[in-house]
Parts: C-alpha cells; sequence; structure tokens
C-alpha cells in the first residue's frame, strides 16, 4: 500500500472497511489486539486497520511491534497462525506526515475467522451509527461455515504474488522429480496450475506455490520462517542452513540420502507437515547413535504419533494439496508412509508438545554412524562451544525448567553469553522456552 493511499484512507475516516488504532507505546493495542480487529474485518466486507492513527485522524505514529522495528512479515505471520481459519494479510510500514504508520489490509473471507483464543467477531454500526467489531450471533455463524469450504493453508493467496515471483529453477528441481510423465511435460505454469497453486483470481498465486518454488524474496515476504538447519557429529562437526523453496530443498536431501539413512523421511515429513507460520526452522540432529528432528508446530489434527511409532502408515496431512504435489515425486514413499519408512519400532517422539514435534530415530547397528563419510552433505552444527555449555546445563537441570542466570552458572558464562546461547538453541528446536521475564524457563 502506497502512502498517498494511506493518507486518503485516513482522510476518510472510520468506517466498516476502515480501523484506526493508537499505539505510542507498548501500552497501546498490543499484538492480540490487532489479531482480533484483523479477524472482524475479514469476517464483514475486509478492510484496512490503520496503527499509529489517533481516532479523530491524527497521525501520532507507531511503536514498534519488534523491539526497535516493526517487521511486516513477522506481523503478518503472527496473524495468519493466531487465526482459524489462517488470514492472510498485507501489511505496510510507511512514513505519514514523519511519523510511522503500519497498515494492515485483509480481503473478505468466505468461511467466519476466528482468534485462536476462540474470538468470533465481525464489523458493524452501532446503535450510534459508528463502527465496532461485536460478537456473531450463533444462527449467522453456523450460516457462514456451512455455506463455506475449509481452505487448505498452501491454498491461501500470496498477496501481492506473481509468476515472477517464483524461481524457474526450482520448478525444475520439481519437474526431475516427477513420475508422471505427462505432469512432467507441462511447462512452468501450467504446471503449477495442474498443482492446484494458481488460479485466474486476483490474488493467482498461492502459499504453496511459494513454499515449493518462491525466490528467495518471496519466501522471506510470505513464509519468513521456512528454514532447514542440520547438524553432523559424526566426526567433525559440519554445518548447513537452507532457506531454499522445497522443491529443490528435498531434491538435495534425496541426493544425499544415504547420509541421513533412517532419518531421511522424518526429515521429509518434517518439512511437508510442519507449521510454516510458527517460528523456528526444522532442526536436525545427527551424531553415532541415531538422528532427532524438530519441526515447529504440534502434530496435523488426526495423526496418531503411538501408532506412527509403531510403524502404522498415518494420513492425516497439515496440508493435503502440498503433501499431493510432493506424492507425486520419487521423494515420497506413497501417502501415509513416510514415518513408516523409517522402520518401525525405531521411530520414538518423546519430547514432542503443543509447539513442536520432536522425532527421534536410534541406527540399525554403525550403518547411520558410517553413512556422514564420503557423503556431500554440508551439515551444521549451529551451537557453538558456549551453545553446547548451555544445552548441557539445560539437560542437567530437566524438567524442572532452568532459568538463564541458572544456565550461566551452572555452564561458566556470563550472563549475556547464557542469553545469546539459548536464543540460539530455541531458534534452532532443541530447548523449549516458556514463560515471560522473570519467570522464563529452558526446558529440553
Amino acid at each position: 500500500m502506497r502512502t498517498d493511499e494511506i493518507k486518503q484512507l485516513i482522510k476518510q475516516g472510520e468506517s466498516l472497511s476502515i480501523a484506526f488504532a493508537r499505539r505510542i507505546s507498548s501500552a497501546y493495542i498490543n499484538e492480540r489486539r490487532v489479531i482480533e480487529i484483523m479477524a472482524c474485518l475479514a469476517n464483514a466486507e475486509g478492510g484496512t486497520l490503520l496503527i499509529g492513527v489517533d481516532s479523530d485522524g491524527n497521525v501520532s505514529g507507531c511503536y514498534p511491534f519488534h523491539g526497535d522495528y516493526t517487521d511486516p512479515a513477522q506481523l503478518a505471520a503472527a496473524i495468519f497462525r493466531q487465526t482459524s481459519p489462517g488470514l492472510p494479510v498485507d501489511v505496510t510500514v510507511a512514513e505519514v506526515d514523519g511519523r510511522e504508520v503500519v497498515a494492515i489490509h485483509a480481503h473478505p473471507q468466505p468461511s467466519p475467522v476466528a482468534t485462536k483464543w476462540g474470538v468470533y467477531r465481525t464489523r458493524r454500526l452501532n446503535a450510534q451509527g459508528a463502527p465496532e467489531c461485536a460478537g456473531m450471533e450463533p444462527a449467522y455463524l453456523f450460516t457462514r461455515y456451512r455455506d463455506a469450504n475449509g481452505m487448505d493453508w498452501a491454498l491461501s493467496p500470496a498477496g501481492g504474488a506473481s509468476m515472477e515471483d517464483l524461481d524457474p529453477r526450482a520448478i525444475a528441481a520439481y519437474r526431475a522429480m516427477v513420475k508422471d510423465e505427462r505432469l512432467r511435460s507441462l511447462s512452468d505454469a501450467p504446471l503449477v496450475r495442474a498443482l492446484g497453486f494458481l488460479d485466474d483470481s486476483a490474488e493467482p498465486v498461492s502459499l504453496g506455490a511459494v513454499a515449493l518454488f518462491g525466490t528467495a524474496e518471496a519466501l522471506r515476504r510470505h513464509l519468513p520462517h521456512h528454514q532447514l538447519t542440520v547438524s553432523d557429529r559424526r566426526g567433525t562437526p559440519r554445518t548447513v542452513r537452507s532457506s531454499a523453496p522445497l522443491a529443490p530443498m528435498l531434491a538435495d536431501l534425496r541426493r544425499n540420502e544415504e547420509s541421513l539413512g533412517a532419518a531421511f523421511p522424518l526429515v521429509v515429513n518434517a518439512l511437508v507437515h510442519r507449521d510454516y507460520f510458527m517460528p523456528g526452522a526444522v532442526y536436525v540432529a545427527l551424531d553415532g547413535d541415531g538422528a532427532r528432528v524438530s519441526s515447529p508446530g504440534g502434530a496435523p489434527r488426526g495423526v496418531d504419533l503411538e501408532a506412527a511409532a509403531a510403524g502404522t502408515p498415518t494420513y492425516a496431512p497439515r496440508s493435503l494439496y502440498l503433501a499431493t504435489a510432493l506424492a507425486r515425486t520419487d521423494v515420497m514413499p506413497g501417502a501415509g508412509e513416510g514415518l513408516a519408512a523409517a522402520g518401525a519400532g525405531r521411530v520414538s517422539f518423546a519430547g514432542t508438545h503443543e509447539q513442536g514435534v520432536v522425532a527421534s530415530v536410534e541406527w540399525a547397528g554403525s550403518k547411520g554412524a558410517k553413512a556422514a563419510k564420503g557423503a556431500s552433505t554440508s551439515v551444521a552444527h549451529p551451537a557453538g562451544t558456549n551453545e553446547e555449555r548451555a544445552l548441557a546445563a539445560v539437560r542437567a537441570i530437566g524438567e524442572a525448567g532452568a532459568s538463564s542466570s541458572e544456565v550461566a552458572e551452572r555452564a561458566g558464562l556470563s550472563s549475556q553469553q547464557a542469553y545469546r546461547a539459548l536464543r540460539k538453541l530455541v531458534s534452532a528446536g532443541l530447548v523449549r522456552r516458556t514463560g515471560e521475564t522473570r519467570m522464563t524457563r529452558y526446558l529440553p
């Protein structure tokens, strides 16, 4: 959204499709309230929230949401993550009259949008004729749900994206893996269309297309948390962090399947079924005993992790369309067979929680430990010496949870060293963080 468009909206004043919010400090509108207002607008005719504009139209400026700045991608991802179904929005940070204004726009949604804490509201005029967000009546809510189809997140539009935001090299990498000759023979746009990720609407490109084929800029803008980190501790520690689109990322993993051994299907499943709107990378740790794969977000609804660990085929994808697109390749063995391919009885989900799935597998004999020799995978140890010491301290303290100062004391680090190390470990998925401020605790 351009600055002149924002100024025009301010001149129009608040309405059913325009809302203002004051935020001269963090004590004013917070992220939770922003999410509620955007869901409210989307449940009506859509609209724009202007943060940093007072109710009388005065531009007072928006206090930053993320430290000393506001990251549009993080704010958009938070709104999508904390609404159900996920609400795609466009976020713009612009300077208006010398002050920063954050403009968030949402299109009207066919299905009612709720916050993850159960708030259903829609925009309407009150008895005085002023616009407000009010609760949706049960009968109206039921009718809306009955008439609307559920939305697969991979089919959600990537606002403002076009075919130019998809990397032809990534599409070529996918084409090379496809088993169906007819699909493989299609040119770029028809292939993306055949997968269901391109249409003729005003927002033609979906998030699934960006996940599979997006350019670096498109991924940063629409799926900023997409990343794979591999740490190989078999022999000399080696490292790789990749933010490539899924198609070439999976092609590279397949080339290095021998190195990953029984962990290969776990990594593929983590990338396909992770929550792409939950902060954090898919993290893979390899050592002489086995592998540990952590992915952001809880298990998809309908997945029985105990049955999956026992080798029972389990098919309940987070995104049907994304899983189907990859089932057409030779990377995935078949619907619901991914975890079973790792070996019945060898996979464990110990350590899984509502914010992340942790899958572990033991090597069969010494095959996995030897597989790294001569393999071409560049793998990474995201943690340096300080991080290793901090991780050991957290594990030693255990499920009781460790404070940053306790970790610093036990690991022989300064407070700042411990804090930075713990932040990296949380990002890598090796440590869980609970609580806020002085109540913050770190758990293995």
